[in-house]
């Protein structure tokens, strides 16, 4: 047995640290409102201490929040140690808002935090305790590197409960395991570069033995990245949401009835993630328009990361690149053509089901958040980033105080100036927007843009069962 212990970063995780700059930055960031409960104080506050504890009894759940990065000699190649002199008072931060705090001031907390990069010294995440909001709630702001997205559960996961009355125990100590030297690490590395043909080999026949239909699977990846490629080539048109990233954030929130989506969904069709699509497609016409840009020439690019499956097997999150129809002002086709678009993708790239992509009612989506954004952050062209992510549909709790809004926020891309997040939670969607602070100076804008272009669906889902009512009492 090893006298020492460390993981190899995979290359994706290890491309994401490549990808970061002062400008593009590859983490994700989820704001948790709750109310005060037990964790209120007479004075407005919140037991800092106790949210402290609850964090710190958590983290065995989640190693590799205890774990930063180092690099293999000579390859350069990223591995994670445990940190020996990891502090959680790093990590843990506590602020306030001026009081009462709103929507507007904790957005200007999460602008901040979002426009700054992760320390690479440390284990790749922070998590700020806000506190005074308006009636006494508060906020966890969570910050995470995309790389860590692959270790496995994450903070947010860990912390909440469908049990209002868990609540923390004595933490356990902490005892980092051993780091290899820089001579152990030359070595591993070396034995690993030998076994690699062997193993691609293996890998090859496994993907023939285990796939039903190998040449068809061939085939469909084959046509993926030639359709990949095509939008690698294909120059991205200017629009008022793209250009080159400064490095600064603007953050907004929007909160709609997840209840008048499913009807929605109902009357006109579609799935949910059809409904978000094209919310979202209806929203950025109204921006183009409102800038006096006209969609009717224009090839609008969004990447949006699904879950993928092969048969009966999961493939992990991939992505899918749609051309959104923002030209068509009316709602219902705008739906229709979104649906075709989907199920067109829906053929080649099958996705999971929002039930598999939840797995557990405690699941709040964060780490799947996470899972989206790794599959969209690259270097390929896009208008927008949307990850549109399943949460769960009963009360989760904190040490008994209960979460009533959760905004995730996914990074920008090279030229996409705007990131939309929409997580599902407790009857209610939540939309996180992630914006480039010059770039979309006016992200109010494209937020009550959102907020009309689902109101429009809505209110057509009524005109049509308000009709078939109609019919079938005559």
């Amino acid at each position: 047995m090893a006298r020492y212990a460390y993981e190899r970063l995979g290359n994706e995780s290890a491309g994401l640290l490549e990808l970061e700059s002062s400008r593009q930055f590859a983490h994700t960031s989820m704001t948790a409102v709750f109310e005060p409960g037990p964790l209120g104080r007479p004075d407005g506050g919140v037991d800092f201490a106790a949210v402290r504890r609850a964090i710190e009894f958590r983290l065995p759940q989640v190693p590799h929040y205890r774990r930063k990065l180092r690099r293999i000699p000579l390859e350069n190649h990223p591995i994670w140690v445990d940190d020996h002199e990891f502090n959680l008072d790093y990590h843990v931060r506590h602020t306030s808002l001026p009081r009462p705090g709103g929507h507007a001031e904790l957005r200007q907390v999460a602008s901040r935090v979002q426009a700054q990069r992760l320390d690479r010294s440390r284990p790749l995440w922070e998590c700020w305790v806000i506190e005074g909001l308006e009636g006494g709630r508060f906020a966890l702001l969570v910050k995470t590197h995309l790389a860590m997205a692959e270790a496995g559960a994450d903070l947010l996961e860990a912390l909440l409960s469908i049990d209002a009355s868990a609540v923390p125990g004595t933490p356990a100590p902490f005892v980092p395991r051993p780091m290899p030297s820089v001579a152990e690490l030359a070595r591993d590395e070396l034995l690993r570069q030998m076994r690699l043909p062997r193993q691609a080999l293996r890998r090859v026949e496994r993907f023939f033995r285990e796939s039903e239909h190998a040449s068809e699977e061939i085939q469909r990846h084959v046509r993926r990245l030639a359709k990949l490629l095509g939008y690698s080539i294909r120059p991205l048109q200017e629009t008022p949401l793209t250009g080159p990233v400064g490095p600064h954030r603007r953050c907004d929130y929007l909160v709609v009835s997840l209840d008048d989506a499913k009807a929605v969904r109902q009357e006109l069709g579609g799935t949910i993630h059809d409904v978000v699509i094209a919310t979202v497609t209806g929203a950025v016409g109204r921006y183009l328009r409102a800038h006096h840009m006209s969609g009717t020439t224009l090839d609008f690019r969004a990447a949006v990361p699904v879950s993928l499956r092969s048969g009966t097997r999961r493939q992990g999150v991939g992505e899918w690149h749609l051309d959104l129809p923002v030209w068509e002002q009316d709602p219902q086709k705008r739906l229709e053509k979104v649906r075709e678009l989907t199920s067109a993708l829906g053929k080649s790239n099958p996705p999971l089901g929002a039930a598999a992509l939840a797995g557990e009612e405690r699941w709040i989506g964060s780490r799947l958040l996470a899972l989206g954004a790794r599959a969209i952050s690259n270097r390929r062209a896009e208008h927008l980033r949307l990850v549109n992510v399943p949460g769960a549909q009963v009360p989760l709790f904190l040490s008994g105080a209960r979460l009533v809004e959760a905004y995730g926020m996914v990074p920008l891309g090279d030229e996409a100036g705007l990131g939309v997040t929409i997580l599902s939670y407790d009857g209610k969607l939540f939309v996180g927007l992630n914006a480039d602070f010059d770039r979309v100076a006016d992200l109010a804008l494209f937020r009550e843009g959102l907020a009309e272009s689902f109101a429009e669906l809505v209110r057509e889902a009524r005109r049509r069962k308000a009709r078939l009512s109609v019919v079938r009492a005559s």
